[in-house]
């Protein structure tokens, strides 16, 4: 009961101003080696997307992973542009697609007036 506890009603304030800036997308892949998916994905043909992280477990593994992080099959990779847009993640999972990669779930990254609304990959 919030009267025993003495906390104030909590007050929404919506945000004024809510920007889409990227997407983490998650792919289930059986490699081991970062640099590998990089390419893979690296080289898929996306306009506005650029690959800027990939992190197994928590741990950033590209770019400047180390070589001895234990990776599993789950893999996020971040993508990032300037000018995303809806469009832009649907180009991504297709191209994704097209080059058989089996993507798990996606996260879009938002700014909601003009503050991350996303946590930050290792390193970042």
């Amino acid at each position: 009961n919030q009267e025993i506890l003495n906390l104030p009603k909590y007050v929404r304030r919506p945000a004024k101003h809510k920007e889409l800036v990227g997407v983490d997308v998650f792919f289930h892949w059986a490699g081991s080696n970062p640099d590998a998916l990089a390419a893979k994905l690296n080289a898929l043909e996306i306009k506005n997307g650029k690959l800027t992280l990939i992190t197994n477990r928590g741990i950033r593994v590209w770019p400047n992973g180390f070589e001895e992080t234990f990776c599993t099959d789950h893999w996020r990779c971040r993508f990032e542009h300037s000018t995303f847009s809806q469009q832009d993640i649907i180009d991504i999972l297709s191209e994704a697609n097209r080059a058989t990669l089996d993507v798990i779930k996606t996260e879009n990254l938002y700014f909601f007036d003009g503050k991350k609304a996303f946590s930050m990959g290792q390193g970042q």
